[in-house]
């Protein structure tokens, strides 16, 4: 069974994450105290997992490998209020429509809904399909999909990017695990069962798609079979509400489906679609309808209005991307859709976020520092660099309801190990430390360390010497407090190389840093001695 839990539950292999129960945060949402989590800093092992099942160590995995496939993906259903949480609506949806879905209790409090392939299927592919799925299963378009990222890839600088992992299910075989649809948990030996009996392949999938959509779309009018499915699902009943964003949507609909009488066809739509009163009459006359197609005229570029309500509330992007009229097809460039905050934290914290690429890929962007998110020029130099897209320039207020959207972070990331501005000071002082040392009065003024009495002595500038090489970027005098703080060195000491037998005269002072040796010494490990009682026992 365990190897099993392995098999379904593999994806990136070169790194995984851990949730640090010891560290907690407070989220600023619910109130709630979060565990920190952190990336393992080195591939994964079969033992890992085995550690997760016996409750050593909460671990998480990226479902997106190197090659952009996954053998699983997951909707993670959140809540900022668990008191009105009702799993029952979700597991109820899931059996009605008979989603390929295993709903597992998240370690929040919530519902991921995992969905699990006999084979390798691409990213993209399988965050299409559950986003077919966020209209039935009633949430948000922002709802977080696993993986969160199509592809990996290297970052800005150079290097292998992770994206963001989700943690497993079944920790200590007994938390956060897989329920019925009555409610009640499966046993980690159950749950491997469902998963055998309910993992599909691709072609399944898309099968189940089409017919999926199908149904969702039953009844709206066939006009929009190559338009928006937004219009399409909301005209199934006359409109009363929303009616102004939706005859909107439907103009610029119109605009390239109708472009000889588009404005004949909104005149229409409006007669067509909008509810009438008892008495038969339509409050939205021809009279208003013109009014609003007069100003509409004089931009021929509008595109939908995606992330608007009641627009988003009907929202299947997947589906529309795919259509001939859809949001694809709109000649107004507009700002990439930005998910996935996470905050690093460094001293001086960095970010990554998820952009959503034309065609529905996602990468995964790393910024330095603050600056990169909150300032738009920034912002958009720092997408257009890392993913190669353009990216235009909004109004500022508009700019501003996008990274509202964007905060505060959904995780609080530890650093790998090592990469702290701390940790990497401490490695290089033990580099430089136990390096060069000084043999004479003139290679301990040119920057040798002269080690004495368990302590060491060194001249402060050519420290900073090694660190300009080491392209450590912080500044000097904060470098110098935190050498004082964490190592007890001692600054402006006057040391005199020691006077030989032969020699006469004592050496100038020099001014030098001071540092006991006890955390930069290294270890001598005296060397195993074997005898061997012929050379036949030599290997």
């Amino acid at each position: 069974m365990e190897r099993k839990f392995i098999e379904i539950f593999t994806g990136l292999k070169r790194d995984f994450g851990i949730a640090y129960f010891d560290k907690y945060i407070i989220d600023p949402e619910t109130g709630k105290k979060k565990p920190t989590y952190g990336w393992a800093d080195k591939p994964i092992t079969d033992q890992d997992y085995l550690d997760h099942l016996n409750g050593k160590k909460s671990i998480g995995i990226q479902p997106c490998n190197d090659e952009g496939k996954v053998l699983f993906g997951a909707i993670d259903i959140d809540s900022k209020d668990y008191k009105d949480f009702s799993v029952k609506k979700y597991l109820d949806i899931v059996r009605e429509y008979d989603l390929p879905l295993i709903p597992i209790k998240s370690k929040s409090g919530g519902l991921h809904l995992y969905l699990f392939l006999k084979s390798y299927a691409k990213a993209q592919f399988v965050r299409n399909f559950l986003d077919t799925l966020l209209f039935t299963l009633k949430l948000p378009t922002k709802t977080e999909i696993y993986p969160k990222q199509t592809e990996l890839g290297q970052d800005a600088e150079g290097k292998l990017s992770v994206g963001q992992f989700i943690n497993l299910p079944y920790f200590n075989k007994n938390d956060r695990v897989a329920i019925n649809f009555d409610g009640k948990p499966f046993t980690f030996e159950q749950f491997i069962q469902v998963v055998e009996a309910n993992q599909k392949t691709v072609d399944e999938l898309e099968e189940f798609s089409l017919a999926h959509v199908k149904t969702v779309l039953q009844g709206g009018p066939s006009e929009f079979d190559d338009g928006p499915p937004c219009l399409q699902i909301m005209a199934k009943e006359p409109l009363t509400d929303g009616r102004d964003r939706w005859l909107y949507n439907y103009m610029v609909f119109a605009k390239k489906k109708y472009p000889d009488n588009w404005d004949k066809k909104v005149i229409q739509a409006a007669q067509d679609y909008f509810k009438r009163n008892e008495q038969g009459i339509n409050d939205w006359d021809e009279k208003k309808v013109r009014d609003k197609i007069r100003s509409w005229k004089k931009d021929s570029t509008k595109g939908h209005s995606c992330t608007q309500e009641p627009i988003v509330s009907y929202c299947m992007k997947s589906e529309c991307l795919k259509r001939t009229f859809g949001v694809a097809s709109d000649r107004k460039r507009m700002f990439p859709s930005l998910t996935g905050l996470q905050k690093i934290n460094y001293p001086e914290p960095q970010y990554t976020f998820n952009v959503e690429l034309p065609g529905g890929k996602v990468k995964n962007i790393r910024a330095k520092y603050i600056g990169e998110v909150n300032q738009q020029q920034e912002l958009r130099s720092l997408i257009m660099k890392s993913a190669d897209i353009f990216v235009p320039t909004v109004k500022t207020f508009e700019f501003e309801e996008i990274i509202n959207k964007l905060f505060p972070p959904k995780d609080v990331i530890n650093p790998p190990k090592g990469t702290t501005p701390d940790e990497q000071l401490e490695e290089y002082l033990k580099e430089y430390l136990n390096g060069p040392q000084a043999k004479s009065h003139a290679s301990f003024k040119s920057g040798a360390v002269l080690i004495e009495d368990e302590y060491a002595y060194f001249k402060w500038s050519s420290f900073c010497n090694l660190l300009k090489n080491k392209e450590f970027k912080e500044n000097k005098m904060i470098v110098a407090q935190k050498v004082k703080d964490l190592f007890k060195a001692e600054f402006g000491q006057l040391k005199r190389f020691p006077k030989k037998l032969n020699e006469k005269e004592s050496h100038d002072p020099i001014e030098v840093v001071k540092i006991p040796m006890d955390k930069f010494s290294k270890k001598h490990i005296e060397p195993e001695v074997i005898n061997i009682k012929s050379k036949k026992d030599i290997m």
